[in-house]
């Protein structure tokens, strides 16, 4: 019998959450190898991990990153033995950041998804930004689709689970995952955000365990003889005043946001929170947070940020860097292969990576996470057979590189979508606009490192991220939940914003941060601390 949702259940289930203190279970604290087993008797187990077989990578990371590959596999292999689905379809709600897809009737490529899968998938989504309120409108109306993508922080998220959703622990815990052998295929610690209450409660969405990069452009940066590796932030200063000439329109920096993560990283700052001195300490509390505001406001005062940053879209940003009035852009580490593409319109373009240098040539860099991606999907409640049929759907929709459905679902269909140049699927400019259907938020493959149009891309990507692991410090937040963050963290965060602004753009002083930390303190975030701090006492005992 499903559990009603009511306010007494919320408020029980929500007191509850904050009483234990957790969401997940802390991989870092709990995972005792590759296949996810867990210690503790109270625990839940972890899907077994079996990696999928049928490709061998070209570069193996050391360091548990993303394998690499110089070319696609020659053969594409089925990774399932037969059709997921029985005729009939299923209904899914996500969210993209890409532009619209066409839709089904005038998507060849989602109708050769949907023969594959043996029935019609049909995904509603909405742009990233809308998507929380598409999301609680959906939940209130009553009536919801088979699959919901849960993306976090989710107020009284137990009791919305406990009353809409499918517990899944019995279908994927431990050995039972391997039923659905692609889903046994994703990372161990991807299943983190999906666990709640030490129960299993959908299927990840895996993302390499590196966020945010700084990308340079090479051949801009090579032309005015400036180094894409900079030793501390005076030298750092010196190159972007190097790159900088406004007579010809050219600023190093087109994103002041951007610019002070990168500063911040600098200092070791490592993320939001960290344990200092055996207590949860918050990255707006530490000194060097400070110190980055007052450099990021210094390079404004400079001159090297593009004058039309301030309200520009993303899309600007990108044209800035592709047409050089912007050499250097912070990007998401994922999407490091549409630059090469986007490129080849560009006469000489090549780029790199920056890393983070150490600020004062002393300190320790830091790089920012992001091995779990916070989202999950849930099934809606649903018969055994039911579930089962969806689970075997989200099997096929992680199938891993290399695999036939891999790449239908990326690529589309030989002759029509993609060319091979080699065994390199090439897609072509109606396959680009067709696959932009959001699969992958529903779930997704492993990630890898793949470029098809640039070999020495791939190997660029592949050293940078073997770097860059080594500068990354474990979440100490891995699985826990605060009820207070799920509540207020969308006002905090946009109060924090606006602050940061203030002081970069010379609005306010930099002395003006600590007035800001106060009243953050106040308006929840010591709340937010105490919950936190309670569950990893929890886990800890």
């Amino acid at each position: 019998m499903s559990m009603e949702f009511s306010r007494r259940n919320l408020l029980k289930a929500s007191s509850l959450a904050v009483a234990v203190g957790f969401v997940g279970s802390s991989i870092s604290a709990c995972s005792s190898g590759p296949s996810g087993s867990t210690s503790g008797g109270n625990t839940v187990k972890l899907p077994t991990f079996k990696e999928f077989a049928g490709v061998k990578p070209d570069l193996v990371s050391a360091k548990d990153g993303m394998p690499g590959f110089l070319k696609y596999p020659a053969k594409p292999v089925a990774s399932v033995a037969k059709a997921p689905l029985s005729g009939g379809s299923v209904t899914a709600l996500t969210y993209s950041f890409d532009p619209v897809a066409p839709g089904v009737d005038a998507n060849p490529l989602w109708q050769a998804v949907n023969e594959s899968l043996g029935g019609k998938l049909d995904i509603v989504y909405t742009p990233y930004a809308d998507y929380g309120q598409k999301f609680a409108t959906t939940i209130a109306g009553g009536s919801l689709p088979d699959l919901v993508a849960v993306r976090q922080p989710v107020q009284q998220l137990p009791a919305l689970l406990q009353s809409k959703f499918v517990d899944l622990t019995d279908h994927l815990s431990g050995d039972a995952v391997l039923d659905y052998p692609n889903l046994a295929g994703l990372p161990t610690v991807s299943w983190g955000e999906s666990v709640v209450n030490n129960r299993i409660w959908g299927v990840p969405m895996p993302r390499p365990a590196i966020g945010a990069a700084v990308i340079v452009r090479q051949d801009i940066f090579d032309k005015y003889s400036v180094t894409t590796a900079p030793k501390n932030f005076d030298e750092f200063k010196e190159v972007l005043v190097g790159l900088t000439n406004d007579r010809e329109s050219r600023w190093a920096l087109g994103d002041f946001v951007g610019a002070f993560d990168f500063i911040r990283s600098t200092h070791g700052v490592p993320g939001p929170w960290m344990e200092k001195d055996g207590k949860l300490t918050s990255e707006y509390e530490l000194p060097e947070y400070e110190q980055s505001l007052a450099q990021t406001r210094e390079l404004v005062e400079l001159g090297v940020m593009h004058p039309n940053m301030v309200g520009s879209s993303n899309t600007q940003r990108n044209d800035w860097f592709l047409n050089g009035a912007a050499p250097i852009a912070a990007i998401g580490f994922t999407g490091w292969s549409k630059w090469t593409q986007w490129g080849q319109a560009v006469p000489g373009f090549k780029f790199t990576g920056m890393l983070p240098f150490s600020n004062d040539g002393k300190v320790k860099p830091a790089h920012m996470s992001a091995a779990v991606a916070p989202h999950f999907t849930a099934i809606t409640k649903a018969d055994d057979a039911r579930v089962k049929e969806l689970l075997r759907l989200l099997d096929w929709l992680a199938a891993p590189f290399g695999s036939a459905e891999y790449t239908l679902r990326n690529y589309g269909v030989e002759g029509k979508t993609f060319a091979l140049e080699g065994t390199n699927p090439v897609v072509n400019s109606a396959g680009q606009n067709q696959r932009l259907v959001p699969f992958k938020y529903v779930t997704d493959a492993s990630q890898v490192i793949f470029q098809p149009l640039d070999e020495g891309d791939a190997k660029r990507q592949f050293e940078y991220q073997e770097q860059a692991l080594g500068m990354i410090t474990p979440d100490p937040l891995a699985g826990l939940y605060s009820e207070t963050e799920a509540a207020k963290s969308s006002q905090l965060t946009s109060k924090a914003a606006e602050a940061r602004a203030d002081i970069i753009l010379g609005r306010k002083p930099v002395s003006s941060w600590k007035d800001f930390v106060t009243t953050w303190k106040a308006d929840g975030g010591d709340k937010i601390r105490d919950e936190f701090q309670k569950g990893i006492e929890e886990l800890k005992a």
